[in-house]
């Protein structure tokens, strides 16, 4: 039999991170289950109100009337539920809310840098940073946000808003915010409840109302989230050199 020309494997070094990784908190399933369950209940009338009162669109443009009927003004919708207005929908609403929160606190020496055309679009539109009400709850239903790119920097965003908002003296102190991972197959079940196609990402401000028994199981089930690495960082000093060490396996 011919000898095999075997080489030897040898191992790789790269540089790594000497900071720790971001834990993210662990959710159980009996937890996810009374979760679900609370939400859908703060969120229920919402999807009722949607198809009670708000008609689909047909993609048509309807021809306005000069004088609209009186008895249609009377007739007029009541208003949504209060809780419409304490929460966002969708991970690009949830993202630009904590940037807003995170930039209270960005040094001016950052701020400085920021381009004309951003300039720009905050002039025209004033209200695009003007709600800073923190978050209390970050829901995503997702099995594995950790080691999703679209996700990946939720929890710092939510530290840092956090850290943001100890920081000011004039904010009243509050519990961290939670973060809380569900299993996809919620997902069907927040979009049902809010009468909305998808729900990628959830979350409920501080303000929202009704949600004390939430928070309540929230808070004493689930820890915070852990981004040791921005406290470690934010103190300067300097932690050596990290190196990682791979060692192929030969046939793979």
């Amino acid at each position: 039999m011919p000898p095999t020309n075997k080489k030897n494997s040898k191992p790789i070094f790269k540089a790594d991170i000497p900071f720790t990784e971001t834990t993210w908190p662990e959710v159980s399933a009996k937890d996810q289950d009374v979760i679900l369950d609370l939400l859908c209940d703060l969120l229920t009338p919402l999807s009722h109100h949607r198809k009670t009162h708000i008609q689909p669109s047909r993609g048509k443009k309807r021809k306005r009337k000069a004088n609209p009927d009186p008895e249609n003004l009377d007739t007029a919708p009541p208003p949504p539920p209060e809780i419409g207005n304490h929460i966002l929908v969708g991970l690009n609403s949830v993202t630009r809310h904590l940037e807003a929160l995170v930039a209270r606190t960005t040094p001016a020496t950052l701020t400085a840098h920021t381009s004309t055309e951003e300039q720009a679009g905050q002039a025209t539109n004033p209200n695009s940073n003007s709600n800073t009400t923190p978050l209390t709850l970050l829901i995503i239903p997702h099995s594995a946000p950790s080691s999703s790119a679209a996700h990946a920097h939720l929890p710092t965003l939510l530290h840092l808003s956090h850290l943001a908002q100890t920081s000011d003296p004039t904010s009243p102190t509050t519990p961290p915010p939670r973060l809380i991972t569900l299993a996809p197959s919620s997902s069907p079940k927040l979009a049902s409840a809010l009468h909305v196609p998808r729900v990628s990402a959830l979350g409920i401000l501080s303000s929202a109302p009704g949600t004390s028994a939430l928070l309540a199981y929230v808070r004493e089930n689930i820890g915070a989230v852990e981004c040791k690495w921005i406290d470690e960082s934010l103190k300067g000093e300097w932690r050596g050199a990290k190196v990682g060490v791979t060692v192929p396996v030969p046939g793979r």
